[in-house]
């Protein structure tokens, strides 16, 4: 373990996406030997990525490990059960050296130039959990993106934020310290958006970091109407739990908790 406390692991989901492991292992290493140079300290912060597959069968495993030979990287495989992105990161979180973690996609639509703007926000503390959004003000969207899509996201989002009241909670760009999180029990299909699983029912204290999401360059998105249907189940269940939590605490119907309170 990392007794200085500077040290971050980055976990990454991933399946399919071999065409884009080694570009985004490249700009972390980058990023992270940029705020390595700019902190005070002479020693550089230690860091480590951790993959966690499941079970791509399209040489990423040959390709991570090519990466380890230059870089702190590691891919851990999940061959049981079906393909489940928050139970990736869950293991991937539970895996990892650090307890500083930031979780990102593979797809390179999250910058990883902005990893040392999301620590250093956690870093100031007075928050549990900090979020690169797409949508606090100073942030951008590659252009590319067609009206109706960005329609959807935006909808996504407004259903969600009566639960998580940020800009952007359904970011999967995301640092924390590991120890702050909840326990959700055992595993089981969580739903799509680990980070609005967190804030919600973790009631997490919330900041967020304007960034600049890209386009997908290589490889072939994973949203699908399966996707939509998951995220919409999960926003029914996380407003049941919230009635329910207000029911107990005696707030009036229809107010669900705030995260932090």
């Amino acid at each position: 373990m990392d007794a200085s406390g500077r040290g971050v692991s980055i976990v990454v989901p991933t399946w399919r996406e071999a065409a884009n492991l080694a570009p985004l292992v490249e700009r972390v290493s980058a990023a992270m030997s940029a705020d390595s140079s700019a902190e005070s300290s002479d020693d550089p912060v230690p860091w480590e990525l951790v993959f966690v597959d499941d079970d791509s069968q399209d040489g990423s495993e040959g390709i991570a490990a090519d990466l380890a030979r230059r870089f702190p990287v590691r891919m851990e495989s999940r061959r049981e059960g079906p393909r489940d992105l928050s139970l990736a990161v869950l293991e991937g979180v539970r895996l990892s050296r650090y307890d500083r973690i930031v979780v990102m996609d593979a797809d390179l639509s999250h910058p990883p130039e902005s990893i040392p703007a999301l620590l250093a926000e956690l870093d100031r503390g007075g928050c549990d959990l900090v979020v690169g959004s797409r949508y606090a003000p100073g942030s951008r969207i590659a252009p590319g993106w067609s009206r109706w899509r960005l329609f959807g996201s935006r909808l996504a989002t407004r259903l969600a934020q009566p639960l998580a009241p940020v800009s952007d909670p359904l970011s999967g760009f995301l640092a924390m310290d590991r120890r702050s999180l909840p326990d959700l029990g055992p595993p089981r299909p969580l739903g799509y958006k680990i980070g609005l699983e967190w804030m919600v029912r973790g009631r997490l204290r919330v900041q967020e970091v304007p960034i600049g999401f890209a386009e997908r360059n290589l490889g072939a998105s994973k949203m699908t109407w399966r996707q939509g249907a998951a995220y919409l189940s999960q926003l029914l269940r996380l407003y049941f739990s919230a009635f329910r939590a207000a029911d107990r605490a005696g707030r009036p119907r229809g107010r669900p908790p705030e995260p932090g309170r």
